[in-house]
């Protein structure tokens, strides 16, 4: 096999673990599940990761971040109206049969850890922080309403994304986001001058 085909195993490690946590949360992924789905040996493992604990926030840093931050790419959306351009976000999401299954991989840590452990907390606020900031500057740009709070408003449009997708993966379905998200727009655009 050609060496360049072959994932760092620093690599292997990160995306296995952003996978398992993802589906089934920090505390119910093992050690031992990361060992099985990575297959490589224990002492491999401890070689780049002192403890699950540090491989998670690895994930957080290096493949949750990167990937919050690319989903929220407004800037190749010249000419449009900033409204629509997040409009257009927010309903991609209908499309990622794996958000729509298990929510935000970012909230879904969030909810988890950050009320028990204040690592996570601090690795996971300023990517929210980022997320906001970036909407915020976005929509700064569109005419609302005079007595509109951006701020405020994008908070209120994170909360109700996040809430819709916050369902067992039992009850969600692109439809049930749709519908959610389908009133949350029709209030966006009532905003607008």
């Amino acid at each position: 096999m050609n060496k360049s085909n072959i994932q760092p195993t620093r690599e292997k490690i990160l995306d296995v673990v952003f996978e398992l946590i993802y589906v089934y949360g920090y505390n119910g992924t093992s050690m031992s599940m990361i060992l099985k789905e990575c297959n490589i040996p224990k002492g491999s493992l401890y070689h780049y990761f002192k403890s699950k604990k540090e491989m998670v926030l690895a994930v957080i840093k290096e493949r949750l971040s990167p990937s919050m931050d690319a989903f929220y790419d407004f800037n190749d959306n010249e000419n449009k109206e900033p409204l629509n351009v997040l409009i257009h976000s927010i309903l991609k999401i209908a499309n990622k049969e794996q958000l729509i299954k298990y929510g935000c991989p970012l909230n879904r840590l969030n909810q988890e850890m950050s009320p028990i452990d204040t690592d996570f907390e601090d690795a996971i606020v300023p990517i929210y922080n980022h997320i906001k900031a970036k909407i915020i500057f976005l929509l700064n740009e569109e005419k609302f309403n005079e007595d509109i709070d951006v701020k405020e408003l994008v908070e209120f449009i994170i909360a109700t994304v996040w809430g819709a997708l916050s369902l067992s993966p039992k009850q969600s379905s692109a439809n049930r986001y749709l519908s959610t998200i389908t009133h949350l727009i029709k209030y966006l655009k009532s905003l607008k001058k």
